[in-house]
């Protein structure tokens, strides 16, 4: 009988140096992650999506030094900042009032950069673009996807940079691109991105 109470608690024992010493190794499974939920409507985040769109064909052009591309994206711009669905914003009117001055700028920028020949004055009027835009995507909080600004430091000559929007974190500077007079393509990836705009945020809800 005795025996058989030793076998029993040696059975216990090694079962027990089992568990803790070795299973505790074992990975963990992770919680699902929340599916993003927008705040904004899908006519809203399609009306913002075609702006960022014409916006990102327009760098490129920039980028490029391809006056004809940038015309017609600054162009495109223009139309898609008309047809923004602002009306989603109406039921905070506090955002809604504080929303309408960068877009209203951002008509006047993308005119100035479809209309200007000279193309100094369409890099400044980019410049100018840019961060109205960036302060409307803060303004009404766009969770649709991360967008990144970025700056180059000397974009305009050393101690005046130039910011811009990019959908991607690696660094493409439109505003020196791969033809400057100066410096070619070799200050293409110059700058970095000073923020990450992102207000996805993920539905709860959804995890089990």
């Amino acid at each position: 009988m005795k025996k058989l109470l030793l076998v029993v608690i040696l059975l216990v024992v090694a079962f027990l140096i089992y568990r803790y010493a070795f299973k505790k190794d074992e990975p963990k499974e992770e919680a699902p992650k929340g599916l993003a939920v927008s705040v904004h409507s899908e006519a809203f985040n399609a009306s913002v999506d075609a702006v960022l769109k014409n916006y990102f064909a327009m760098t490129e052009g920039f980028v490029n030094w391809d006056s004809t591309v940038v015309n017609k994206g600054a162009a495109n711009m223009l139309e898609s900042v008309n047809n923004l669905a602002l009306e989603d914003l109406k039921k905070d009117s506090m955002i809604y009032q504080t929303a309408l001055f960068p877009v209203e700028n951002l008509k006047s920028n993308a005119a100035a950069i479809s209309g200007e020949n000279d193309w100094a004055a369409k890099r400044y009027a980019l410049r100018d673009l840019s961060d109205n835009l960036r302060n409307f995507l803060i303004t009404v909080k766009y969770d649709a996807e991360p967008v990144y600004w970025q700056e180059c430091p000397m974009a305009f000559g050393e101690g005046n940079s130039g910011s811009w929007l990019s959908d991607k974190e690696a660094i493409v500077n439109p505003y020196l691109g791969k033809k400057d007079p100066k410096y070619g393509a070799t200050m293409l990836a110059c700058g970095e991105t000073k923020q990450k705009i992102d207000f996805t945020v993920p539905d709860t809800t959804q995890q089990q």
